[in-house]
């Protein structure tokens, strides 16, 4: 499936890319990556001034007897850096027909996946929708993920789990995010949404500020479409329908209604990144008609989202 998905010179060059992460983790397991922080092995990083409570054993009495000030060595130390990738799976990611926004998201987080593995890391996928947390299913799993991979091999289970998801259903992002938060309780990493987020705003921040509350570096790529944009292009009238609800509203096309269509959705798209810009979340844009691997080896660098 992979072959199908990317050609060999695109996964030739998302090998040699990473993961950017601003946080530094502590983890249970040991992993690929070095952190600078106090540790236990022999690799010297830097030095900070001691604060109560620190090890004394760690203390420079070198430098104390010059300064008569207390300074701490640090060092690098082996730490597992786990990436979270998470693809909303509600059936607006189907809307508007054409667009293809589930396709890209999902060829989005496999990429993502393939360059976590690439550098070691351990990698966990997932998909969320309001038909897990409602208890809709009676089979959940495809919501759930498949377990944490580190090895380059685990994109095959990866890639044979996102190409097996069908959306379905509304979003219901905050309670997913508190029900996968906790069942992977101590992972702490880089955690990156690909939605088109077109839910409530006040919900959007809960779930961020969530992750944010619980030390996640937070990313967020926003996939929306050329039709979803300009919806209206071409035509006079047209029947509106709410693919999470189904509710049906019949309107006249005017030029008043495009603006305002127009004034919302880019609204919709600026809060989003202003919050995002706020808290120090990097956001990134992808439209559907952008070329992929030009968004994903250009853009997503230049963003901070890869390096």
């Amino acid at each position: 499936m992979l072959t199908k998905v990317f050609t060999a010179e695109f996964l030739r060059r998302l090998e040699a890319m990473a993961i950017r992460g601003l946080k530094e983790f502590r983890s249970a397991r040991k992993g690929d990556r070095l952190a600078n922080i106090s540790g236990t092995s022999i690799e010297f990083a830097d030095y900070r001034k001691y604060l109560p409570g620190d090890e004394i054993r760690h203390i420079d009495w070198n430098i104390y007897g010059r300064t008569e000030r207390l300074y701490l060595k640090t060092f690098k130390e082996d730490i597992d850096f786990s990436t979270h990738v998470l693809l909303d799976a509600s059936k607006s990611m189907l809307y508007p027909e054409g667009d293809g926004k589930f396709d890209y998201a999902r060829r989005l987080a496999l990429a993502l996946c393939y360059v976590g593995l690439s550098t070691h890391s351990s990698v966990k996928v997932a998909a969320f929708s309001d038909l897990e947390t409602s208890e809709k299913l009676s089979d959940t799993s495809f919501l759930n993920g498949p377990p944490f991979f580190s090895k380059r091999s685990g994109i095959f289970p990866i890639s044979d789990y996102l190409f097996g998801i069908s959306p379905g259903g509304g979003t219901d992002f905050v309670g997913y995010l508190q029900r996968y938060t906790s069942l992977t309780r101590g992972r702490r990493g880089v955690f990156i949404l690909l939605s088109d987020f077109l839910f409530e705003p006040a919900e959007r921040r809960r779930g961020l500020n969530l992750l944010r509350y619980l030390n996640y570096d937070v990313k967020v790529i926003q996939v929306l479409g050329p039709r979803e944009m300009d919806p209206f292009k071409g035509i006079s009238s047209a029947e509106v329908v709410d693919v999470e609800t189904s509710e049906r509203r019949t309107i006249s096309v005017t030029p008043s209604v495009r603006r305002k269509y127009a004034d919302a959705i880019e609204g919709h798209i600026e809060d989003l990144r202003n919050f995002c810009r706020a808290n120090r979340i990097i956001y990134a844009l992808a439209l559907t008609d952008m070329e992929f691997e030009s968004f994903v080896l250009r853009e997503l660098p230049k963003i901070g989202i890869i390096k």
